[in-house]
């Protein structure tokens, strides 16, 4: 995969309705192709992909929107309509109106992937969801329960949070698929370096940042102490590749110790890398998903017989 040449603009724009006014719509690649949907976290809009949509567009139709409250999407003002299940809702508006037909792929960055996490615990991701990549976003309902069963084994809980060989990895299990490789970031600051931040170059600022900001701040504030202090069971039958900043302050490695539970095909791939991948190493980013989509079809493959 090399790196793309001349522009990374949105090659189509489009409005799609949902609850509240029409979701901006972004995509890149060929609209024959087969579809993959990203989507942002707070403050940030669809042009946190722009280069990762640029990598996949020779193989994939890239879609990415601005998640409500951001970008060019409607800004409701009641908390409420920042809760989970309105933005998984905002979520199959957006593949039932571009890929009504066919099966999506999904990758979430931060609160897009808990966004995410959301949609795939739904029984209609079931024939609607093809795969999701995770990047430094666990499932808020999962990480509840972990930390219910942590604060009965307060010498677990301690173990979890020292033990450097979880950080660089995470715990084995039998139901998860390991991948881990070294690769250093090539972009770093010293933010990035000391507290996980907001890298001072490579991200992108939209013009809409104040709003985005307001808008991330209501979604937090609507979700975090809920789904943490009132965790549902959330299973999914989707496949799940979560892809761990190994060095990521603020999503730390633990906060996954109980996804393999939860999940029936998980894979994970630790790299010791900041939190915002998306745009400091976007070209990880897409070979990650590209390959994670080339396993899921090659284990699909009929056997051939000789």
């Amino acid at each position: 995969m090399t790196q793309p040449q001349g522009t990374i603009r949105p090659q189509r724009q489009t409005l799609v309705p949902a609850a509240g006014g029409e979701l901006a719509v972004f995509e890149w690649g060929d609209p024959a192709g087969e579809p993959l949907v990203l989507v942002h976290g707070l403050s940030d809009t669809h042009l946190l992909w722009a280069e990762v949509a640029a990598l996949l567009a020779d193989r994939f139709r890239v879609i990415a929107y601005d998640v409500r409250g951001h970008g060019r999407s409607p800004k409701p003002a009641a908390l409420r309509d920042y809760r989970l299940d309105q933005l998984a809702a905002d979520f199959f508006a957006v593949i039932d109106a571009v890929s009504p037909g066919r099966p999506v792929h999904v990758c979430g960055h931060g609160w897009g992937a808990v966004q995410a996490w959301e949609a795939i615990c739904d029984d209609r991701a079931n024939t609607r969801i093809a795969s999701f990549t995770a990047i430094s976003g666990p499932n808020l309902d999962h990480v509840g329960m972990t930390l219910r069963e942590l604060i009965s084994q307060p010498a677990r809980a301690a173990q979890l949070i020292t033990d450097r060989k979880f950080w660089r990895h995470g715990p084995a299990s039998a139901q998860t698929a390991a991948r881990r490789i070294a690769y250093p970031p090539r972009v770093r600051t010293w933010l990035i370096e000391h507290l996980g931040g907001i890298p001072r170059t490579s991200s992108p600022i939209a013009p809409t940042l104040r709003a985005d900001l307001a808008a991330g701040v209501r979604i937090a504030r609507a979700n975090l102490a809920h789904h943490l202090l009132h965790p549902r069971v959330r299973r999914t039958a989707v496949p799940v590749q979560l892809v761990v900043d190994t060095t990521d302050v603020l999503v730390p490695p633990f906060l996954y110790y109980n996804s393999a539970q939860w999940v029936d095909r998980l894979w994970r791939f630790g790299i010791p890398a900041d939190h915002w991948l998306p745009s400091t190493e976007p070209l990880l980013v897409a070979e990650a998903l590209a390959n994670f989509i080339d396993d899921l079809h090659d284990s699909d493959a009929p056997i051939s017989q000789s």
